[in-house]
């Protein structure tokens, strides 16, 4: 099934195994939480019926499954409780939207058999804006996107097998928004429901070098959380996740157009929890063969680039050791030649923290890439020596 360009589909959790959830935090508004316990409808023959989650009111009968939601049909609203689908065969549930509004609907299967897939797709006027597929083996589906004008739009939920039958939860999610500032404070993503993600922008300028640095706070270990980080046009620039793996995640990038940039957090679980953002630059030095130079380290997720001249068939000899960096996670070093080429690289770590480089050179500018890969500070001594 294609993706529609304004959409992004993810999959949610497997039934045995934690698997998936689109949701993102910046600082989002607070919303309120699906109530405790499972909702249930009356099974009522022929035409699907809906009820409401716990505490959203009497349930309220399912729209005809034309793709339009009638007059007293299931309506969905932005953070608003949840409708519960009593699924005999194709059904409807309407909502709301503004021009370029994020949202994200939420399918939690419940009782609903899986014979074969269930398709969920998200019309306006006739014309598909995004759609995803409940998955046999999943136990939810979330599909995201921008609603690209304002009025009514309709969920359409198929199970592809007709025999298929039980209750899917269904949910509308917005998005939270927040900025990042160069070398500023960690912003505090929080997710309050399930659904939702986070925005977070900032200004940049070609040529700089910068890097994201995410870490896990209370969002559950056992899934990803994805981080994508867009450019002025909504082009993807880098993408990453925190997961179950690690507590924390870098994305170094380089900028290429100046402008507004997004980092789009989309926790993939369906529980809500915190998490942490931050944007770091790169330090920028120059070395002198024969004068060490110490670099220092101040923010975690930092780069080095140290660049030195070198004429045509020189040889050179690069020593590389921590001054006060701790080398608990690998700092790995890389020197480019002038037409941006690795000549050499090496990798410090606690049992190897001392490197040396040798090499022959062209003439021009080399620089040295020093990136240590967790969230240590401190010092990086380095010494470059031209050989007889």
């Amino acid at each position: 099934m294609a993706v529609h360009p304004a959409a992004t589909r993810r999959p949610r959790r497997l039934l045995t195994v934690a698997l998936t959830a689109a949701l993102a935090g910046g600082v989002p508004a607070p919303a309120a939480a699906l109530a405790g316990g499972d909702p249930t409808a009356a099974v009522a023959g022929g035409a699907p019926t809906a009820a409401a989650a716990p505490g959203s009111g009497a349930p309220t009968p399912a729209a005809a499954a034309s793709g339009r939601p009638g007059p007293g049909g299931p309506q969905l609203t932005v953070g608003g409780p949840a409708v519960l689908l009593d699924l005999k065969g194709p059904a409807t549930v309407g909502f709301q939207a503004t021009a370029g509004q994020r949202l994200t609907v939420l399918a939690q299967r419940r009782t609903l058999t899986a014979t074969d897939n269930t398709d969920l797709t998200i019309v306006r006027n006739g014309t598909t804006v995004a759609d995803g597929a409940l998955i046999v083996t999943w136990a939810s589906v979330s599909v995201d996107f921008t609603a690209p004008a304002a009025g009514a739009y309709t969920v359409r939920i198929s199970p592809r097998a007709a025999k298929d039958r039980g209750t899917l939860l269904v949910s509308l999610a917005g998005a939270s928004a927040g900025t990042l500032a160069l070398r500023g404070p960690a912003q505090q993503v929080t997710i309050t429901r399930p659904g939702e993600r986070a925005f977070l922008t900032f200004a940049a300028t070609a040529g700089q070098r910068l890097t994201v640095v995410a870490r896990r706070g209370t969002l559950a270990k056992d899934e990803y959380t994805y981080l994508d980080i867009r450019g002025p046009s909504g082009e993807v620039n880098t993408s990453g996740a925190v997961g179950y793996e690690s507590e924390y995640r870098t994305l170094d990038f380089d900028v290429t157009r100046t402008g507004r940039h997004t980092v789009e957090v989309n926790p993939d679980t369906d529980r809500t929890g915190t998490l942490t953002v931050q944007l770091t630059g790169s330090i920028s030095a120059t070395l002198t063969p024969g004068r060490p130079a110490r670099i220092a380290f101040t923010q975690p997720g930092e780069r080095a680039f140290v660049t030195f001249r070198a004429a045509e068939a020189e040889q050179f000899r690069l020593t590389a050791r921590p001054g006060t960096l701790t080398t608990t996670s690998e700092t790995v070093l890389k020197v480019r030649t002038p037409a941006g080429l690795d000549v050499v690289d090496a990798t410090l770590t606690t049992s190897k923290p001392v490197a040396t480089l040798g090499f022959s050179s062209s003439a021009g500018t080399y620089t040295i890439e020093i990136d240590p890969e967790g969230l240590d500070t401190g010092t990086l001594l380095l010494d470059l020596h031209r050989l007889p």
